[in-house]
């Protein structure tokens, strides 16, 4: 990719830390943090179910893992529809009917949990385009393939892009970590001319589907943020890490964003 595209192309570290025992018993009184509710929610382009995950965050020094949340009351409205969802399994909840958005178009986020009401709001940006996407095999992996992309960008400044990737229909970057982020500040109005994107394990004869996502910058920083409150900050002696700010209101962490999407399709194959 051009040195002038400004990515965000994400690593997955492993970090361990080794702690020593002293010989005096030192007790230490440590700021736990508070419990949030943990709201993840998103409206799509494509019709389909659309989905709301909810949670409950541990203490930062609890050892109990983030805990779903169930009972909740949760809706998204439009201009002239309301979408209910119903809790399919603890945490999750699922739109009654499919739906997508249109450019443009402004969804409403509504969570009633524990008597407390929380809410947000979101505009649908414009829906990106592909030409063709491309694969080469890298140099040192040969499962490994580099997944090239094709295609204009908006010539309007101010999009904001994740990358992720299908293999035989199945999603494989199904957490942050392993999108692909990029604003268009440098290469606005440029052409991808096939700039390595994303990449994924497979072999010739996998169906792989390159999804190019438009996002809105205020989920295109919160994404960072927490990028680099978690993966990026490995340092033994930095700070503990802080609670980001979403969108979301009465202090609830997650965000609520909407994202206009664009596939495209291909049986994987070694481009010269």
């Amino acid at each position: 990719m051009s040195k002038s595209f400004q990515k965000y192309t994400i690593f997955s570290i492993l970090i361990s830390v080794t702690f020593c025992s002293c010989t005096e018993k030192i007790n230490l009184e440590l700021d736990e943090g508070e419990k949030h509710i943990v709201i993840e929610a998103a409206v799509s382009n494509s019709i389909r179910n659309q989905l709301v995950r909810i949670s409950q965050s541990s203490a930062y020094y609890d050892s109990l893992p983030i805990q779903p949340f169930s009972g909740a009351t949760v809706s998204i409205t439009d201009s002239s529809n309301i979408y209910v969802f119903i809790e399919v399994q603890p945490g999750i909840y699922l739109s009654s009917v499919s739906f997508g958005g249109k450019p443009g178009q402004e969804f409403h986020l509504k969570v009633l949990a524990d008597e407390l009401l929380y809410e947000a709001s979101s505009i649908m940006p414009r829906v990106p385009s592909i030409d063709s996407i491309q694969f080469s095999a890298d140099e040192e992996d040969s499962q490994l393939f580099h997944i090239g992309l094709f295609a204009q960008e908006n010539p309007l400044p101010g999009d904001f892009y994740f990358w992720g990737v299908f293999k035989d229909q199945i999603y494989q970057t199904t957490n942050l970590t392993m999108l692909s982020f990029a604003s268009d500040e440098l290469i606005n109005g440029s052409y991808f001319n096939g700039n390595n994107v994303q990449s994924v394990s497979a072999k010739p004869g996998n169906r792989i589907s390159l999804q190019m996502a438009n996002i809105q910058k205020n989920y295109f920083d919160y994404c960072t943020s927490v990028l680099k409150e978690t993966i990026y900050n490995d340092g033994v002696f930095e700070t503990s890490p802080a609670n980001i700010k979403g969108n979301i209101s009465n202090g609830a962490l997650g965000f609520f964003f909407t994202y206009a999407e664009t596939l495209e399709t291909r049986l994987i194959k070694i481009e010269n």
